[in-house]
Formats: C-alpha cells, sequence, structure tokens
C-alpha cells in the first residue's frame, strides 16, 4: 500500500510539472507574433452539397456564416455533407519571394477535405461511414508557396461530412508565418488531445491502484466502485482522442456507446462517493440502479428520427444526477471533521461548477471554453488522487497503531505462556514421581510380597524348627526377589528371554515348592515359541499378573488344584490361571475396593490396553489377562 500511495504522489506532483510546463510555453508562444506576411480572411461561407470537386461550385447559392460553425442551427436535423469556402489575402510585403505560409484547422466536424486554390491539400481517410473523426485533432497544414496568389484573393475550400449528433461543422481557422502556426499548433494540440492524454493515465492508474486495494481488501467497496467508475469514465473519454469511427459501424454507434458509458459511469461514482463515506442508501440505490437500466435500453432502443433529442436528454440527466449527487455529498462531507472528506466535497463543488459550464456550453450560452472543459476530470482526478491518499495514508496509520497494540499484547501472551508452562512442567515432574512412586508399590506388592507369602508359608507349615541354614536360604530368596524388582524396574534394563518357557521358569520354581508343601496340585502349559516377540514392558506386566494371581490362589482359594496356562497368539498374548476353590464374589471385591492385588493387575493390563477378565464362582474361578503386540492408538 505503501508503494501505491508513493505512486499516486509522484503521479500528481509529474502533473503539475507538465501544466506549469504547458502554461509556460503558452505564454511564450503568444509573445512570438513577428510575421513577414499577414493573412486576412476576406469570408467565409457554406453551402449543402455532396459534389466532390470544388470547380462545381461556382454556381452554388453561398451562404455567409461566421468560424466556428455548428451547421445544426441553420440547418436543422441535416446529416450529410457541408462546404466550406474561406476567401482571404495573402497580405506579403512587395518583392517578397515565396510566402512561406500555414494553416491551422482546429476542427473538422466530423471527416473532410480540404483545397487551396483547386489543390487538394488534407483529405481525412473515411470520408463515409464509418467517418473518421477530425474533430478532436488539429490539423496543421503548410500552403504550397506556388499556389497563393499574393495580389490576388485566395479561396480554402473544406468538404466537411458530418452526422447531427455529433455538432457537426466547421472549427475556427488561423492562418499565418509557419513558425508562429506551428506555435498555435501545439497549444491546440495540449488543449485537444494532450490534456485527455494525461486524464486517461491519471484514470487508469487510479483505477488499477483502487482494483488492487479491492481485490487484497474485499471490505474496501469504495475503491472497488471507483475502479469500476474509471473503466467507464476511461470508455467515455477516450471519445476525445479517437480518430476512427471503426470498429463502430458509423457515427451513431460510436455515440451511442459512449453516452452508454458516461451513464453507467455516473451510476458507479455516485455508489463510490456513498461508500466513500460509509453511507448506504436502500431505495435511493435501486432507483438509480432502476433508472441508469432505463437510460441505457432507450439509447439502444429508440427510433433514429428521434435519437438526437434523446441522447441529448439522458446525457443532460446524467450531467443533473450528478450535479445533485455533488452537492448532497458535499453537505455531508462539510459536516465531518475529517480532512479528507473535506478535500473530496470541495472536489465536487469544483467539479459542479465545471459541470455547469459544460451545460450552458452544450446549450451554446458560453463560447470560447474549449480551453477550460478539458481540466474538469483532470483537476477531479488530482483531487480524488489526494484524497484517496489520505484515506489511505489513515488506514496505515489505524493499521500501525493496531500492530502496536498487537505486539504488546503478544509479549503479555509469551510471558503468561511462558508461566504457565513452567507450572505445566512441575506438574509433569510431580505426576512423573507419582507415577514411578506407584509402580514402585505395584512392583513391592506383587514381587515382594509375593515372596513374603511364599516365605511365611513355608514357616508356617514347618514341621520342627527351621534351621540357621534354612532361614538364611529363604531371606537370600528374599534379597534376590527385591534385587530382581529393582533390575525390572526400568523397562529399558528388561531383556526379552529366547522363548516363553524361559520367561516363565523362575515364576515356575518359585511357586512349584510351595504348592507341593501345600499339597496343590499344579498344571503348568507354556507354548515353547514366541509367534511374534513382544515386549519388555508387555513380559513384565504379564509375569507380575501372574504372580499376583498365584499369590492369591494360596493366601485366599483353598484350591487343590490350579491350572497355569500360557498361550502365544499372532497378535496377542494371553495367561490363564484357574482353579477350584471356593471363590468369591467378583462385583463385590470391586466395589469395596479392598483388593489391591486385584486393583494393580487391572492398573498394569490397562496400560497396555489389554483385558483382565476375572470370573468366579465355589468350585472354579478363572483369571484371563491378554495383552495385544500393537498398542491402539489414543483417540483425539
Amino acid at each position: 500500500m505503501r508503494a501505491a500511495l508513493n505512486t499516486l504522489l509522484v503521479l500528481i506532483a509529474a502533473l503539475v510539472l507538465v501544466l506549469l510546463f504547458g502554461f509556460l510555453t503558452k505564454n511564450t508562444q503568444a509573445q512570438f507574433h513577428h510575421q513577414t506576411c499577414s493573412p486576412g480572411i476576406d469570408g467565409v461561407y457554406a453551402v449543402q452539397s455532396d459534389i466532390h470537386s470544388p470547380e462545381l461550385l461556382a454556381q452554388a447559392h453561398w451562404q455567409r456564416v461566421t468560424l466556428p460553425d455548428n451547421w445544426t442551427s441553420r440547418w436543422p436535423n441535416y446529416t450529410g455533407v457541408v462546404w466550406y469556402r474561406l476567401d482571404w489575402q495573402a497580405n506579403c510585403p512587395a518583392g517578397h519571394q515565396e510566402a512561406p505560409l500555414a494553416l491551422l484547422i482546429n476542427s473538422m466536424n466530423m471527416a473532410g477535405k480540404v483545397w487551396l486554390n483547386n489543390q487538394l491539400l488534407w483529405s481525412d481517410a473515411n470520408l463515409a461511414e464509418p467517418l473518421s473523426r477530425s474533430w478532436n485533432s488539429p490539423r496543421f497544414l503548410t500552403l504550397p508557396g506556388q499556389s497563393i496568389n499574393e495580389t490576388t484573393p485566395n479561396k480554402l475550400y473544406f468538404r466537411i461530412t458530418g452526422d447531427v449528433l455529433s455538432s457537426p461543422g466547421l472549427g475556427s481557422i488561423s492562418m499565418g508565418e509557419t513558425q508562429y502556426i506551428i506555435g498555435q499548433f501545439q497549444e491546440a494540440t495540449w488543449h485537444q488531445r494532450t490534456i485527455f492524454y494525461l486524464n486517461i493515465i491519471l484514470s487508469l492508474t487510479l483505477g488499477m491502484v483502487c482494483s488492487c486495494i479491492w481485490l487484497f481488501r474485499r471490505q474496501e467497496v469504495a475503491y472497488g466502485w471507483y475502479a469500476l467508475a474509471s473503466v467507464f469514465w476511461v470508455g467515455f473519454i477516450a471519445n476525445t482522442l479517437v480518430t476512427e469511427t471503426a470498429p463502430f459501424r458509423d457515427t451513431a454507434s460510436f455515440t451511442q456507446f459512449n453516452i452508454a458509458f458516461f451513464t453507467i459511469y455516473i451510476l458507479c461514482f455516485c455508489i463510490f462517493s456513498w461508500r466513500f463515506l460509509n453511507k448506504k442508501f436502500p431505495r435511493t440505490e435501486k432507483a438509480c440502479f432502476a433508472l441508469t437500466a432505463i437510460m441505457v435500453s432507450i439509447i439502444w432502443l429508440v427510433p433514429g428520427t428521434y435519437l438526437q433529442p434523446v441522447l441529448l436528454g439522458i446525457f443532460v440527466v446524467s450531467v443533473l444526477l450528478f450535479n445533485l449527487n455533488s452537492l448532497f455529498v458535499s453537505f455531508l462531507c462539510f459536516r465531518t471533521k475529517q480532512l479528507e472528506l473535506w478535500l473530496l466535497g470541495i472536489t465536487l463543488i469544483t467539479c459542479l461548477a465545471l459541470s455547469a459550464i459544460s451545460l450552458l456550453s452544450i446549450f451554446q450560452l458560453l463560447n470560447n471554453i474549449t480551453i477550460v472543459l478539458p481540466y474538469t476530470s483532470l483537476l477531479f482526478a488530482i483531487f480524488l488522487s489526494i484524497t484517496l491518499a489520505m484515506h489511505l495514508s489513515k488506514s496505515l496509520r489505524r493499521i500501525e497503531r493496531f500492530n502496536e497494540e498487537l505486539n504488546q499484547k503478544i509479549i503479555e501472551a509469551e510471558q503468561k505462556l511462558a508461566f504457565t508452562l513452567n507450572y505445566r512442567h512441575q506438574l509433569t515432574i510431580k505426576n512423573h514421581q507419582l507415577k514411578e512412586r506407584l509402580n514402585l508399590a505395584h512392583e513391592l506388592h506383587d514381587g515382594l510380597g509375593s515372596a513374603l507369602v511364599r516365605a511365611m508359608i513355608e514357616v508356617g507349615h514347618a514341621k520342627e524348627t527351621l534351621s540357621n541354614k534354612h532361614t538364611l536360604s529363604i531371606l537370600s530368596l528374599l534379597r534376590n526377589d527385591l534385587r530382581q524388582i529393582i533390575d525390572n524396574f526400568s523397562e529399558s534394563q528388561t531383556k526379552l528371554p529366547d522363548n516363553p518357557i524361559y520367561w516363565l521358569a523362575p515364576l515356575r520354581n518359585r511357586f512349584v515348592q510351595i504348592f507341593d508343601d501345600l499339597d496343590i496340585e499344579l498344571q503348568w502349559e507354556v507354548d515353547p515359541v514366541w509367534v511374534k516377540p513382544p515386549s519388555s514392558l508387555q513380559c513384565l506386566t504379564l509375569y507380575r499378573v501372574a504372580e499376583e494371581a498365584l499369590t492369591n490362589v494360596i493366601k485366599h482359594s483353598h484350591a487343590r488344584k490350579v491350572s497355569f496356562r500360557c498361550m502365544v497368539g499372532e497378535d496377542y498374548l494371553e495367561l490363564q490361571i484357574i482353579d477350584n476353590g471356593i471363590g468369591f464374589n467378583t462385583v463385590d471385591i470391586d466395589r469395596s475396593g479392598i483388593s489391591v492385588g486385584m486393583r494393580s493387575m487391572r492398573a498394569r493390563i490397562e496400560r497396555l490396553a489389554g483385558m483382565l477378565e476375572i470370573q468366579s464362582r465355589p468350585g472354579q474361578t478363572m483369571i484371563m489377562a491378554r495383552a495385544p503386540y500393537k498398542l491402539k492408538k489414543e483417540k483425539p
């Protein structure tokens, strides 16, 4: 956006310099008026005729006219060919060898041919529809010295083909020495063409900048409407530069398109001015859309005999609509305290004054205003550029303030986030410590607890006092169990056995002697190989579950027969412990929460995303623990 703002300011500065250069050039050219020859015009005459050569006009009924001339004031509703004759004297000093004279024709509306004393000097490309358009292009013609009569009157003939829709006729004529006429030609070119080129360039530039703003920020609706208005304005103002009617089939079609473009431009400009003020007038806008649609339809549907007054009426209505909107929007602008809106109001008032001059010119109430009118849209474009630039600059300042506030809030959020992360880190450490303590409690209960139960049973069922050596052996086994718990506490330090038999061999050795002492039959069945190797954590967890289950058989079941089964499947590892004891009520035990062993077994299996199933009734209790090889992903 800063680049767009800089581009607008550079264009405005360049236009000011160009206007200043044009003004200085005009003054310099006006001071140069020293001529050797002083041509004088004796009279200007016009006649309706469609002949093609001035030699055949000797008997024509010429009417005296004054230049510039619009023949519709003399011959209303006439479309065709009119001849103009200009009688003049060279007025060169005696003994002057050659008269270096030139001719400047400000406009020929629409297409024309020029003769000097029956010698052809100039001809437009198309003298029939679609006509060439010479009304907007001054013509500089050098008058051949050998064709000029220095002592007798000279005649210039102009054959003009025009259309009643386009104010047909002949513009002002200037004659004099070549250098003097060149200065006037440059001045006329500036006012009739160069100023309009600058107008179109500036309008296109502003339109492109506004369209880019709207494309990147769709909420800036005002810029989008101005970009659309610029398109139709350029289509309308191009009428002042186009020198051929083609590709339109005739001058009437070209004029219809031109007036339609102007009508739509007025609508787009009105919507732009309202959106620029952040205003919406739903009913008024619907009425304007409907009126524009009706006028554009009438432009193309009206019969040819009524085309001139209809097009003039539509143009006047569009100008009046623009004037009313300018007054209304200016009133709204001057009620605010915003500088850019005040500038917009001043711009619209200036355009309103120049629009009034345009209307007076259309009705021929003012003359010689061709130097003033071309600056209308140019002044508006310059003022609007400043207004848009100020509006854009204000938006940028607002964005910068927002960025500063946002940066401050980001800093505050970062500080809060750092505090939160630090607090969360402390909670994570505490949680990890609690988990470690819980795991250690489970290991002590399942591992050392079962070893203590075995030792207590062995001491309790001893038939005689144990020797010191036997007692020392029991304590040594307890110490080894404690060491095994410490060694196996870290998963990474647990080594996977070669097969399931080796894995469960220590467990069998620990319980087989106790079961023999208690006269409990133990059936042990283990699959011989791993189908898929489980993880160390899975092995340790199932080992502890089996250890706790066998310990509970010894402590509570009063069973006489125990079956231990280890099954290695393709997707899971499963243990089954079945006894024929007295059984227990699983529901009451779960609800009471008094069984630390059962809670420990469930907690271990749940960490593996496995399943622990306990079924018990008098005469049979079954504990089934299953751990899948692949852990299920937690749902987010």
